[in-house]
């Protein structure tokens, strides 16, 4: 079962929220499962969370809150395969559930209506077609090396998996290429929103603005503001309106100045070591 984008739960339709679940199901290796768990973001009809046991997309799960004992069935809609310490996330969509589930009012579909959705450049595992494309069943945090998502491909003319790959690949030779340097460098093309904070005249001025590329250490993002090669900065990372997050340090590193004036892209490096 698929939907159109615009039938998809946004992520500022889900709360972050740490709920106490049990999750059961079949595994990838056709073995039932039943695992006591949390959640990591709810929505009305989604939900997202870590489970230990590895599922295939599109597979039937059945989840309760522990808090109030109230249960629901849920696809699989994405997972991270790779996991971290032993522990894999996982996007669910709600098919039948008991109630308000989670007891709580998430922001209606009219208040997000306008947030930028997550994107990311994905590759269809059967066929390999590559696309940049919206990503609005996941978090920006989630979209990540391992991240899989079940996709319809018009090439294969069918639901395939899809999983988050560090360059385009719709021109071989210059996706070769570009990957060659991706790998060397350790950027991925990725749109996250971005909030700079800078320092003016004693006072501290905010850029809102959304990345063109990341790495494990820096990334670049575009803004209309002019920006300085050595200014010293702090920024949240990913940013998400109404979230608490601490500020890391950054320094400017480089800057391509558009030719019409507009938008500047902006490449940064990460200084957490700094306080």
């Amino acid at each position: 079962m698929t939907h159109s984008i615009d039938e998809i739960e946004r992520p500022r339709q889900r709360v972050r929220a740490t709920i106490p679940v049990r999750v059961r199901g079949m595994s990838t290796r056709h073995k039932f499962f039943d695992e006591s768990t949390e959640t990591s973001y709810v929505g009305k009809s989604s939900v997202i969370a870590r489970i230990q046991n590895f599922v295939d997309l599109e597979t039937e799960l059945h989840v309760v809150n522990l808090r109030n004992n109230l249960g629901g069935t849920f696809r699989v809609t994405w997972m991270n395969t790779e996991g971290k310490e032993g522990w894999h996330d996982v996007g669910l969509e709600l098919t039948e559930g008991e109630g308000n589930l989670w007891e709580i009012a998430p922001p209606s579909g009219e208040e997000a209506a306008d947030a930028p959705l997550p994107h990311a450049w994905l590759q269809c595992h059967r066929c390999h077609e590559g696309q940049l494309t919206p990503v609005p069943e996941a978090e920006d945090e989630f979209i990540v090396d391992g991240f899989v998502i079940s996709r319809p491909c018009d090439r294969c003319k069918a639901t395939t998996p899809w999983g988050f790959t560090p360059a385009e690949t719709e021109d071989a030779t210059a996706g070769a290429e570009r990957q060659k340097n991706m790998r060397s460098t350790g950027r991925a093309p990725l749109n996250i929103k971005i909030k700079v904070i800078r320092e003016a005249y004693g006072m501290p001025l905010e850029d809102i603005c959304e990345t063109v590329n990341m790495s494990r250490s820096g990334a670049c993002f575009q803004s209309r503001k002019s920006y300085a090669v050595g200014e010293q900065l702090r920024v949240i990372l990913p940013y998400k309106e109404g979230d608490v997050a601490i500020p890391v340090p950054a320094r400017v590193v480089r800057l391509d100045h558009a030719k019409d004036g507009s938008f500047h892209a902006v490449a940064i490096k990460l200084e957490e070591g700094k306080s």
